[in-house]
Order: structure tokens, then C-alpha cells, then sequence
């Protein structure tokens, strides 16, 4: 058996409670005859673009034995399932009980505006030498005299 990481995003109408999430991720583990190591709902968000219809989600994470041969039912389980939107699951070797801890954590709140430290290439375009002003809003030249 492996230790896999999956990350379930579920219909935010039937996360309203936990309990409900948890039964699912438990249902599709024992048709995949996976153990549970560690189950927590992350957060609830804003999607980037609407799945099945939703525009939020509710993240749980969970990490979980499981023979290799299992996974691809577990994730057509998933699928099939109503109230789950979407479904990652990887390999998480070397996961020990502090790290599973520590990635479930609350993220970090986003940097304030202006605040650009360790973004790397998202920063301004005034911030990486480009003229003051220069970017979308500048009319596009008329080249077709030339």
C-alpha cells in the first residue's frame, strides 16, 4: 500500500456540513479499500470558472493508504459522484503526521497591492522598466501605411 494525498472539492450546498463531505470521502475509500490517515476540510472558495454550475467550492483534504491498483476506481467514484466537483489525487511518500498538519493549515493571506515581494513575475509593468503608462489601455498604432 501507498500513501496517496487527495484534494476533493465538493458542491458547497452539500458541504454546508462537514459530516456530509466526510461520509462521502469515507464511502468512496472503502469501495477503494483505503485507509484514512488524515481528513480535514481546508476552506471555501471562489472558483475561477463555474463546474457543474457552481461558482464556489468547498476543499477537504485527505491523505490515505491505498493499493495502487485502487486509485482509478477511487477517482471514478469521484466523478460519478454528484456532489463532488472535481477530484486531484497524487502519491505523498515521505508525508509524515506534523507535515500532513502543516498542509492543512489555513493558507496565508494575499500580499496587499504594491506589495510585490517574492511574486516574481507578477509585478507591475513601472516595477520591470517598461515607459509609465505603457500596457493595455494605449491605443494599437495604425501600421497599414507602412
Amino acid at each position: 500500500m501507498n500513501l496517496y494525498e487527495a484534494m476533493f472539492l465538493f458542491d458547497p450546498t452539500f458541504a454546508g456540513s462537514f459530516e456530509n463531505c466526510e461520509n462521502e470521502i469515507r464511502r468512496i475509500m472503502d469501495r477503494a479499500e483505503a485507509q484514512v490517515v488524515f481528513l480535514k476540510k481546508w476552506e471555501e472558495r471562489r472558483l475561477a470558472y463555474k463546474l457543474k454550475g457552481r461558482k464556489r467550492g468547498v476543499y477537504v483534504l485527505t491523505y490515505f493508504n491505498a493499493p495502487p491498483d485502487k486509485i482509478t476506481g477511487l477517482e471514478r467514484d469521484a466523478r460519478l459522484s454528484e456532489n463532488i466537483l472535481r477530484v486531484l489525487v497524487v502519491r505523498a511518500d515521505g508525508m509524515t503526521p506534523e507535515l500532513m498538519e502543516k498542509a492543512a493549515a489555513p493558507r496565508a493571506a494575499e500580499p496587499a497591492e504594491g506589495d510585490y515581494e517574492g511574486r516574481g513575475d507578477r509585478r507591475p509593468r513601472e516595477a520591470v522598466g517598461a515607459p509609465r503608462g505603457a500596457g493595455i489601455d494605449e491605443p494599437i498604432p495604425d501600421l497599414s501605411n507602412e
